[in-house]
């Protein structure tokens, strides 16, 4: 669920990465290291972009996902006895919307500071639940839907360069994710093997305690996070060297 969140978070961040390569789309306007004002010229490409991220469009040799919906194919989120959660074919709709509040970029360290807001999440899918809820016992295997509201994201990211054929390559560590959801509702079909009286208990218990719940899932959210967010961004940029990442001139 939460993850709705997240995948948004993994394709901003990379396109806000990448928005200072040479190597991409040319829809994409290259932002020089030297600028000035390269935070902002790096957010105000994202904005320009806005509806080609919507819909995955950047050209036939670019294979970059839709954030409309964004489409997660798989989740998984344990914690003991208490807490095992499987999330599967999530669609994730709103994701579009998002809002850079803050990037600090400093190119020639590989250095970025990110964060940002979604206003709204909206979500259906496929999940597998077993928690203890307050005294309830929840558990259940079935059809998802739900919304999260003011979904903040912070991102830290830190890169180091591998020189291969005398030519340094650009790769970057584990990123650290750290997420804060305001509000979320949830609707979990066919709780305790499709009871209604126990499901419906099962789906009001949750949503009066749907911090609980949150709080439960955002830790493995921004696990997964951070190794999604890592994978793409190394792929992307496996053959970018960091002078064609940040060139002086534009």
């Amino acid at each position: 669920m939460c993850q709705s969140a997240i995948v948004i978070s993994v394709i901003a961040l990379a396109v806000v990465i990448n928005s200072v390569s040479g190597a991409l789309p040319s829809i994409i306007k290259v932002c020089s290291r030297n600028d000035p004002k390269i935070d902002q010229c790096i957010i105000d490409e994202v904005d320009h972009i806005r509806s080609n991220l919507a819909n995955g469009d950047f050209g036939k040799e670019f294979d970059i996902p839709k954030l409309e919906p964004l489409y997660i194919e798989h989740l998984k989120m344990q914690r003991g006895q208490d807490f095992n959660a499987v999330f599967n074919k999530l669609n994730v709709y709103g994701c579009s919307a998002f809002k850079i509040d803050r990037l600090q970029a400093k190119p020639m360290n590989l250095s970025f500071d990110l964060a940002m807001n979604i206003p709204k999440l909206n979500f259906t899918g496929k999940y597998s639940l077993k928690m203890k809820l307050l005294l309830l016992n929840l558990q259940g295997k079935g059809d998802l839907k739900g919304s999260l509201t003011n979904t903040r994201l912070a991102a830290r990211i830190r890169g180091y360069t591998e020189k291969i054929d005398d030519k340094e390559y650009i790769r970057f560590h584990r990123i650290g994710i750290r997420l804060k959801v305001e509000n979320g509702s949830f609707q979990l079909d066919n709780l305790f093997n499709g009871d209604p009286v126990l499901g419906q208990v099962g789906n009001q218990v949750i949503n009066e305690n749907s911090r609980v719940l949150l709080d439960e899932i955002i830790p493995g959210l921004e696990k997964n996070l951070g190794r999604i967010f890592t994978e793409i961004i190394n792929k992307l940029l496996k053959t970018a060297t960091i002078d064609e990442m940040f060139p002086e001139k534009v």
